[in-house]
């Protein structure tokens, strides 16, 4: 086969997925974000423009956009867009997060997203393979987001206090280094099991009588798995 032919094929197949992958970005947006009150302007241009697909193996990208949890292995997921959208959205509700950390960042897709948000973001990954992958895609998409890999029930204390602390994955309660390591005008933000089994999403401010004390505001019930590696407790503890 002509040397000449075959690099021409490859470029051509390369350009046609690439076009593929922005077609299914904007259809991700269109059909799926707008219609259920995304209404950011900057997070759903945000949203179009991130290459969702490289964050997910060879295996899984053609569903990088479909509406469901895509499996990145060791139990862990990337978001479906939706429940990220909705997540990521509440944090701008009233204060822009300018320091934020991303607990479970996985393979970067939600920290890269609030880096082009505006904010300073520390990703936190325990699994060193994600991380890997992670830091390759905030390299090419987000290179101010700052990794880090290890625990995850410590938090990262170098670089609080945060204006925000988001959890990549279910949780059961709110864990004590946020005490510690967020402001105290600041949210956490995430999924929360409930009593049924599933989830909610929702947002957490400081209770004005105690910096101990989390009022919660639920904002949807959803699914993701439990994030791995942060303790497990009964649900709605106060």
């Amino acid at each position: 086969m002509n040397a000449d032919y075959s690099t021409t094929s490859l470029r051509e197949n390369q350009s046609r997925q690439t076009d593929e992958f922005a077609q299914a970005r904007n259809l991700m947006v269109d059909d799926q974000l707008r219609p259920s009150e995304i209404t950011d302007p900057q997070l759903l241009k945000v949203m179009r423009s991130l290459p969702r697909e490289e964050c997910v193996s060879a295996t899984q990208k053609t569903i990088a956009y479909a509406d469901v949890n895509v499996p990145l292995g060791a139990s862990r997921v990337l978001a479906q867009p939706l429940t990220t959208a909705r997540l990521v959205q509440s944090c701008f509700t009233t204060n822009s997060p300018k320091n934020a950390l991303i607990v479970g960042a996985a393979t970067g897709y939600t920290a890269a997203i609030f880096a082009h948000l505006g904010a300073q973001v520390t990703a936190l990954e325990a699994d060193p393979d994600l991380a890997e992958i992670g830091q390759k895609f905030c390299r090419l998409h987000a290179p101010s987001v700052t990794w880090t890999v290890g625990r995850l029930d410590g938090g990262y204390p170098p670089n609080a206090p945060y204006d925000l602390i988001y959890f990549e994955g279910t949780i059961s309660d709110i864990p004590d280094f946020c005490e510690n390591q967020l402001n105290d005008d600041g949210s956490v933000v995430g999924m929360l099991t409930t009593s049924s089994g599933m989830a909610s999403g929702f947002q957490a401010y400081r209770d004005s009588n105690s910096s101990k004390i989390f009022t919660k505001t639920f904002l949807f019930d959803g699914f993701l798995p439990p994030l791995q590696g942060l303790p497990q407790t009964s649900p709605f503890k106060f």
